[in-house]
């Protein structure tokens, strides 16, 4: 009688027990920030990510849950972190095509590219969104962050509607003499093309959608509007900010005072979250993208 109790107690309570554990929301590590922003703002963040504190400096937000488990370098994600943080799935792309073997054996991949030839990442990070909002449960969230990054693209689209703008230079320092010039491909070219901007910068880039340029191929490039994005290596700021303007940097028209304006950090490669901001940024500078003489 008391076996046949315990087994009726067990049979009753198996469902159950089966019906938490098929709800409970899967252990996603992404090791790529673009990826990993993008579940942090549906509100599943990665339970693990490569190289925390840079994605602190370079992303910024949304930010990582104090507990997030710290995988190593993102070219080359440590093995052993990544087995430890016991990952359902991870969140990957194409770059880490060739160590997709060994991350197999860890836990099921999912490859989602935003990066990619056809030079479209706003198209990419939609669906790479969707795709990550039916990983996690979160398919809702996915679709509302969509619908917020369509919103802020289109209010900067209707500040800037009837006036005449300049056209924009998206440049990030790599010392002060080389700096990479955003080109169609990047998430900052697609932002500005929707919302009726142009980019300066005609030529073609990588399919990242930058290219490297040194400041003298900025010398002749003038009555555009340069946008500098965090952050900014410190040899770069002290030639910026000098009164005198005795370096070459200083010295060029494209970055005297007033030519130019820093924008805060907003990740180069990034997914939704960093179109809407960078949508916000343009939105807040709305007034030096206008032609002086058109207002």
């Amino acid at each position: 009688m008391r076996r046949a109790a315990w087994l009726l107690a067990v049979l009753l309570a198996w469902p159950v027990v089966s019906a938490a554990a098929q709800t409970a929301a899967p252990r996603v590590i992404a090791v790529d920030w673009g990826l990993a922003e993008t579940l942090a703002a549906i509100g599943a963040p990665p339970s693990g990510l490569p190289e925390m504190a840079g994605y602190e400096a370079w992303v910024k937000t949304p930010p990582m849950p104090a507990d997030t488990a710290e995988l190593g370098l993102r070219v080359t994600p440590s093995l052993e972190f990544l087995a430890a943080a016991k990952p359902d799935v991870i969140a990957t792309t194409s770059q880490f095509a060739a160590i997709d073997p060994i991350l197999s054996r860890i836990a099921p991949t999912r490859s989602l590219d935003v990066y990619t030839s056809d030079l479209t990442p706003l198209d990419h990070s939609v669906t790479a969104a969707r795709a990550l909002g039916e990983m996690t449960g979160r398919e809702a969230a996915a679709q509302a962050l969509i619908d917020d990054t369509d919103s802020r693209i289109a209010a900067l689209e209707e500040r800037l509607a009837g006036h005449e703008t300049k056209s924009v230079l998206m440049v990030s320092f790599m010392d002060d003499r080389h700096v990479r010039v955003f080109t169609k491909g990047s998430m900052f070219d697609d932002v500005m093309a929707r919302a009726g901007l142009s980019n300066a910068w005609t030529e073609p880039g990588n399919f990242w959608g930058f290219a490297l340029a040194s400041i003298e191929n900025l010398a002749r490039m003038d009555n555009i509007a340069i946008l500098i994005v965090e952050p900014i290596p410190e040899s770069v700021r002290v030639k910026l900010a000098d009164p005198e303007r005795r370096s070459l940097l200083g010295q060029l028209p494209a970055f005297a005072p007033g030519n130019y304006r820093i924008l805060p950090p907003v990740w180069q490669f990034g997914a939704l979250p960093s179109a809407g901001r960078f949508a916000d940024m343009l939105l807040d500078n709305a007034d030096f993208l206008e032609r002086p003489d058109a207002l």
